[in-house]
């Protein structure tokens, strides 16, 4: 079973042209170095946006992006930032979820944004984690984001963790394997204080696929896709359908490390403004801890605003309500992690 080493130091890591920078900007020479590489196509992507991509031209927890690029804002391939996709043709979807405009939609835009995790070497402590990129500045015509797994911290407390390579999320599934292994797995995620989840840079697991040889084809909850403080506060005591995209663990093949991604169809609602905002529908399954909730809010002239609302946290016991922690309290406590950019002689006015 491969295995990532201990956590990098990111002031550490290296960058194009083997240059540490502790801030993880990129200066005015990277950028002209990279320019040609930037300009070829790349290989084996279905997604065209550059600026919704999970970084596999870097080497750092920070990348700089074309803000032009749909996918970087509002993770929607569609002309308009509210517009939803076209439904999906008919037919059973292979997540067991339901078809209509919004689920679809939720299927383009974050198929390839869940990873599924477990404990390493034990049958317990199963849940979802998913990318999210944070986005930390805009300057000029590029974006700098800072990306990360985010998940339940009750599952992150573990001193080796397992993650499932699915398929879809890895550009070559034979050099990839199926499970990847994580030293020091609690040390990497930092729990958000008194919202129940917790995060951890993305940094190691892109040198791991470097270095293995291989690089991720996964997805990403965009700053644009991810839910804000209005968008929250419209939900209100009337249920609102959402959808959770998780993975749940086979009953019968607890060992098994394949974990098929589902897609649930529920409610979420807030009785009161200062409730939490709740699921009700089917009980989650054991696994879908962590996993990402999506619904799409009405907008005038018949618009449709799609929205991943944050992440589905199950309760401790059977029978506990499921709670949603929200991206407008997730956000500014993600922000507050990344570290003070310094800027450039070139940068300052």
């Amino acid at each position: 079973m491969p295995e990532i080493p201990q956590p990098t130091d990111p002031s550490e890591e290296p960058r194009p042209g083997g240059t540490p920078a502790a801030d993880g900007g990129t200066p005015a020479s990277d950028e002209a170095a990279g320019a040609d590489a930037e300009a070829a196509p790349e290989q084996g992507h279905d997604r065209e946006p550059a600026a919704g991509r999970d970084g596999l031209n870097h080497t750092g927890p920070f990348a700089d992006r074309d803000p032009e690029g749909a996918a970087g804002r509002d993770g929607l391939d569609t002309p308009g930032p509210d517009g939803l996709a076209a439904p999906a043709p008919d037919g059973p979807p292979a997540d067991g979820g339901p078809r209509g405009l919004v689920p679809d939609s939720v299927r383009q835009v974050a198929a390839r944004a869940t990873l599924p995790f477990q404990a390493a070497r034990a049958d317990r402590s199963f849940a979802t984690a998913f990318w999210f990129n944070d986005l930390v500045e805009v300057a000029g015509d590029h974006e700098v984001i800072r990306q990360y797994l985010v998940t339940a911290a009750r599952r992150t407390r573990f001193e080796v963790g397992q993650l499932t390579l699915r398929e879809e999320v890895v550009d070559d599934a034979e050099r990839a394997v199926d499970i990847l292994a994580m030293g020091g797995f609690a040390k990497r995620w930092t729990p958000l204080e008194g919202l129940g989840v917790a995060v951890m840079p993305t940094v190691d697991m892109h040198l791991h696929a470097e270095r293995k040889g291989w690089a991720w084809e996964s997805q990403e909850i965009t700053d644009g896709l991810a839910a804000r403080e209005e968008d929250i506060a419209s939900i209100g005591a009337e249920p609102l359908a959402a959808y959770v995209l998780g993975h749940a663990v086979d009953e019968t093949a607890e060992r098994d490390p394949d974990r098929p991604q589902r897609m649930l169809a529920g409610h979420v609602s807030r009785p009161t403004p200062d409730a939490p905002l709740t699921w009700s529908g089917p009980a989650l399954p054991d696994g879908f801890d962590g996993a990402p909730v999506f619904a799409g809010l009405a907008l005038p002239d018949d618009q449709v605003k799609l929205l991943c609302l944050g992440a589905a946290l199950t309760g401790a016991q059977p029978g506990d309500p499921v709670v949603v922690t929200p991206f407008d309290r997730m956000r500014p406590a993600v922000r507050a992690l990344a570290p003070r950019r310094k800027r450039r002689w070139w940068q300052r006015g």
